[in-house]
């Protein structure tokens, strides 16, 4: 693997050459076509992206394990009760 760094007006960004079996590049090619992108590298720069910048924040994953232990310790109630104690009608 090498690098190769330039600057292009979006910041500096890194040309990084990788070597992947040929099933592997058709089957992004692929998916890159099917989901609309503009070429393969914005395809691969948006998957590393996904895998390597938290989707959530550290606030917002410390909510979700709240929710989360709350259904498992019961602490739940269906819409129908949630409209009602808030007074909401359908």
């Amino acid at each position: 693997m090498s690098t190769d760094t330039e600057d292009n007006g979006d910041g500096d960004m890194v040309k990084l050459n990788v070597k992947v079996p040929k099933r592997l590049l058709e089957e992004i090619d692929e998916l890159a076509e099917e989901l609309e992108y503009t070429n393969r590298s914005e395809f691969i720069r948006e998957v590393l992206r996904d895998t390597t910048e938290p989707i959530l924040t550290p606030g917002a994953q410390e909510s979700v394990s709240e929710g989360y232990a709350d259904v498992a310790a019961g602490r739940t109630m269906s819409a129908d009760e949630a409209r009602e104690r808030l007074d909401i009608d359908d």
